[in-house]
């Protein structure tokens, strides 16, 4: 079976199958919160149609979103392994449908399988060079590049919807005032990349958004790649 989530259907059949039934799919609403920053991760997630977002939420309570979680990968994925509290809270910012099951009882098939610790330990891999290269890619890059490249990452979550994204939020994530993802957008519209209407997105120009991104989106799909979570690319035409 086809369980919608690259990260399970890139596993081996005989791990897929193990851990069919631990889990069960679920309609995730937008706002839930499905991990406590300093909370334990009793449940992870596998979204289908979801999408989850990485929060940092301070003493005064304002708070700032990390990253974006999709159907590339899984909510919690260190704390989840580690068998440690989280350091973020996880919140969903896109309903739709995820796989959620037991980690006691995948952390028990993983130390039991290699090749399903080995697809964890890539996935982990993933997720920190993806860290690392968003603090890089905010200090060095223009911008409408970033605001670029994030609006393709979140495309690739679930292709074919639309992106909800709010100027605050896509402020948030690339370290901006609001002022300034405003006048980026408006460079991707007057491109005809986008259309861009109370915080809904539409890629218009796909060529023209990955254009105007930095390498940074790039190196994001070789990472994703390299770990098996995605399909090797096609081969050219006459190779």
């Amino acid at each position: 079976m086809s369980y919608g989530n690259h990260f399970l259907d890139s596993l081996p059949a005989a791990d897929a199958q193990a851990l069919r039934p631990v889990l069960r799919e679920v309609r995730l609403e937008p706002g839930e919160i499905v991990i406590e920053q300093g909370g334990g991760v009793p449940i992870i997630h596998f979204p289908i149609t979801a999408q989850l977002t990485n929060v940092i939420v301070y003493e005064d309570g304002s708070a700032i979103e990390t990253a974006v979680i999709g159907r590339e990968g899984v909510s919690g994925l260190a704390p989840f392994m580690s068998d440690q509290p989280c350091g973020w809270q996880v919140v969903v910012r896109a309903g739709g449908g995820a796989w959620v099951g037991s980690a006691v009882s995948i952390r028990e098939q993983a130390y039991a399988s290699r090749p399903l610790m080995e697809h964890l330990l890539r996935l982990a891999h993933v997720y920190e060079a993806q860290a690392a290269q968003t603090a890089a890619c905010n200090a060095q890059h223009r911008t409408t590049a970033r605001v670029a490249r994030w609006l393709l990452v979140a495309a690739d979550l679930t292709p074919g919807e639309p992106i909800i994204f709010t100027q605050e939020e896509l402020a948030g994530f690339l370290g901006a005032q609001r002022t300034t993802v405003n006048e980026a957008t408006n460079r991707l519209k007057d491109l005809g990349a986008i259309r861009y209407s109370r915080g809904v997105i539409r890629i218009l120009d796909r060529s023209a958004l990955e254009a105007a991104a930095c390498e940074c989106y790039a190196m994001h799909i070789e990472y994703k790649r390299r770990a098996g979570l995605l399909p090797d690319p096609e081969p050219a035409s006459g190779a």
